[in-house]
């Protein structure tokens, strides 16, 4: 005897229309970082997507990628009939950045036993694991010039 809940239909859910996760949209700008790393490198277009997951599984190996996805988000983000796109850039904190974070997070914790005082919740995480940081800028599609091209001799 098969039972089927009630106020719900057969199938998989569907998804919300246009929106996504942060984490997915994390994840993309990883992969768009590293691509145009790979690229401006000098790299062609398969061995730049193969550079892009490699860096995500290397500096995140919770999130899953393969370089399937990794074209799909190329495709996502750079289509080919725009001109302006997302444009993320990847660096990492250097020590003088964490210091200051730690500096930060010392000095709301001691005004947190202070009466009157309201402050937001910190998220806490390990300033070890997060080291990553990505800018988000919009800009012009970058020209990746053939390495390989025929130059004529006008």
């Amino acid at each position: 005897m098969i039972v089927q809940a009630k106020n719900r239909k057969p199938g998989r859910p569907r998804k919300k229309q246009d929106r996504i996760e942060l984490w997915q949209f994390a994840r993309a700008a990883v992969v768009i970082s590293a691509y145009d790393e790979a690229r401006v490198n000098g790299e062609k277009h398969s061995v730049a997507v193969t550079q892009a997951v490699d860096f995500v599984r290397r500096n995140d190996s919770e999130i899953s990628i393969s370089e399937a996805e990794a074209r799909r988000i190329l495709a996502t983000y750079r289509p080919q009939s725009s001109e302006t796109i997302l444009r993320f850039e990847h660096s990492f904190r250097s020590e003088e950045d964490l210091r200051i974070n730690r500096l930060i997070r010392e000095e709301l914790a001691a005004l947190k036993g202070k009466e009157g005082i309201m402050l937001p919740e910190v998220p806490s995480y390990d300033l070890s694991e997060r080291n990553l940081v990505l800018t988000i800028r919009v800009g012009l599609r970058p020209h990746y010039p053939r390495h390989n091209r025929k130059i004529s001799n006008n």
